[in-house]
């Protein structure tokens, strides 16, 4: 079957149509323009709005980080902790025990006294080390000299004696007699041994 063949008035209505379009998209132009503008805009903030979901994302993770840094000093002083509850526990009876002294103390402890107190313990480190270099040699010695004493008493008996033989000395060896008795009675008490401080 033979196509039909457009004839001139279907040519003219077709451009006639044509013309129309043209208009018609023509006037579309500025509309698309603000339309691209709109989108533009949308875009922009479409950016902004990504961009702060974004800087959120990463505040949200510093804190996530921050977060698990405490918790894990938490762990860390809890750990730490378990011990030194146990020991204060074991203290418990103890401290308890001393509570009524300690309150005591408190209440009938005047602050001169604790001056006092505290420049005594200042002391302590040079009083010690008198005691060991000054003090503490002499006594003992002490052990020692009671043969020496002995043996001065000794002498002078002998020497009393001799005293007695020269004539006119009676009263002078008398004297010395009463002394040395008095000397015996004394040397009689045994003096404690020193004790061994090289231990």
């Amino acid at each position: 079957m033979p196509l039909p063949f457009p004839g001139p008035s279907a040519l003219f209505g077709a451009a006639g149509k044509g013309l129309d379009a043209v208009e018609h998209a023509m006037s579309l132009v500025p509309r698309l323009g603000v339309v691209v503008a709109e989108v533009e805009q949308i875009v922009v903030r479409v950016q902004a709005v990504v961009s702060g979901i974004e800087q959120t994302q990463q505040r949200a993770a510093a804190a996530i980080d921050q977060t698990d840094t405490v918790v894990a000093r938490a762990a860390d002083l809890t750990a730490r902790a378990g011990p030194l509850i146990e020991q204060l526990e074991q203290f418990e009876p103890a401290l308890l025990r001393l509570q009524p002294i300690l309150e005591r103390l408190a209440e009938t402890t005047d602050p001169d006294e604790v001056v006092a107190i505290i420049a005594m313990l200042d002391m302590l480190p040079d009083l010690v080390d008198k005691l060991r270099d000054d003090i503490v040699p002499i006594l003992d010695t002490f052990g020692t000299v009671a043969p020496d004493l002995r043996d001065l008493l000794d002498v002078s008996k002998e020497l009393n004696e001799m005293l007695g033989a020269i004539p006119g000395l009676g009263r002078v060896k008398r004297k010395i007699e009463e002394q040395q008795d008095e000397d015996d009675l004394r040397a009689d008490e045994t003096p404690p041994p020193a004790p061994d401080r090289n231990r």
